[in-house]
């Protein structure tokens, strides 16, 4: 093309140079090559947590979203390629992606009420794009085998999930205060990811949605335990670390904006993120005192209260919901307990382990906990409870 430009259209994506990152290169290609589709014209990689196939009339292009290359193993990685290869195997493959978005727009549960139009497009679309599916799932299955496949679209949901949760967070807490935006948000992501801070959780929602769509996976994705969906950095496919440009270009698609100033994790003050967090834990603390009717005694006692009486606090804070939750798995306080937890501790010198991994803290004397996996446990285990509050109760 002239100058080098964009086809109109073609997604305003960073490319991946084969001659830096040539795991990643080397994987597409061998990916091509195992379930028989032809290679993509180029891979551009993206800040979003998606891997995703885009297609022009001249062009057929593989989105790669570095979120997922941080947290799902070379397998699953393969599986999300080939679903993707697949899609636009096909020779008028730019009609493909786009009679796939449609459908994938009429049919969102996130949009807007369906209208005549909608409807109209889910019904004369449906078929194709069930078949579509079979054909990716297929393909999926073929590169990795039928379980990490299930395995891989089941992560890759909850991994994008989860990393717009921090990135909002992070965005929250720095953007919000400074008109700054961290520039290695995506390195954030990752140390978050060792840190075990990200604990992602299949619903059933979510299963049942997943399985919907992906029909041909859906027996192994119905028999996906907690330990299978757990996202982890470990066996990742080997990059090559970005530069501050790329780093900033994909931070700047996830938070949709163009600041004039960038920071990174390390150049936030320290006093930022204890700042934002007992903003937070004087908020829940405030809704004990309004069910104790009176200043709670410490955070022990507000954790103690968020593990055992999450339905009184719900009913005393908000009274006028239609009918109070009855039960205990309709009720989920861990994320307060964790705030709460959390800025008791660093308000006695404890810190983060990254500023990205919420809720894993490090102690003056090296002592290190998982607050939300303690939180989590505290719901059964009367000794987790036991150790949580005691770590609240110490004298300063």
């Amino acid at each position: 093309m002239r100058y080098g430009g964009r086809a109109p259209g073609e997604p305003p994506y960073p490319g991946v140079p084969s001659a830096i990152q040539a795991e990643l290169h080397a994987l597409v290609a061998e990916v091509a090559a195992r379930v028989g589709v032809a290679q993509p014209d180029a891979i551009l990689l993206t800040g979003y947590g998606t891997i995703r196939s885009w297609a022009s009339r001249r062009r057929r292009l593989l989105l790669i979203g570095l979120p997922l290359l941080q947290c799902l193993a070379v397998d699953e990685v393969r599986a999300l390629v080939a679903h993707e290869l697949a899609i636009v195997d096909h020779r008028r493959a730019h009609l493909v992606v786009r009679l796939r978005a449609l459908f994938e727009e009429a049919v969102d549960p996130l949009s807007i009420a369906p209208t005549a139009r909608t409807e109209a497009i889910a019904r004369a679309t449906r078929d194709f794009a069930a078949a579509l599916e079979r054909k990716a799932d297929q393909a999926a299955s073929s590169a990795s085998g039928l379980h990490t496949a299930a395995r891989a679209v089941a992560k890759a949901d909850l991994a994008a999930f989860e990393f717009a949760d921090l990135a909002f967070d992070v965005e929250e807490q720095v953007w919000q205060r400074t008109s700054a935006a961290v520039q290695d948000l995506h390195t954030g992501w990752r140390e978050a990811i060792r840190a075990g801070s990200v604990i992602a959780t299949l619903d059933d929602d979510t299963r049942t949605a997943l399985m919907a769509r992906h029909p041909s996976l859906a027996g192994a994705i119905s028999s996906l335990s907690p330990a299978h969906v757990a996202l982890r950095a470990a066996d990742s496919v080997p990059m090559v670390p970005l530069p501050p440009d790329v780093e900033r270009e994909l931070a700047r698609q996830v938070l949709k904006r163009d600041p004039g100033q960038w920071v990174t994790f390390a150049a936030v003050p320290d006093e930022e993120w204890p700042s934002w967090l007992a903003r937070q834990a004087r908020m829940v603390s405030d809704q004990v005192a309004t069910l104790l009717r009176r200043p709670p005694i410490g955070p022990a006692e507000v954790v103690e209260v968020l593990l055992t009486r999450l339905d009184e606090l719900v009913a005393a804070n908000w009274p006028a919901q239609p009918e109070p939750p009855v039960e205990r798995e309709e009720l989920d306080g861990t994320p307060s307990v964790v705030v709460v937890a959390e800025a008791a501790l660093i308000a006695r010198g404890w810190r983060r382990v990254h500023p990205a991994a919420a809720g894993v803290l490090v102690g003056p004397d090296g002592e290190q906990h998982n607050l939300t996996l303690l939180a989590r446990a505290s719901l059964d285990s009367p000794a987790a409870l036991a150790v949580l509050l005691e770590l609240l109760s110490r004298e300063p």
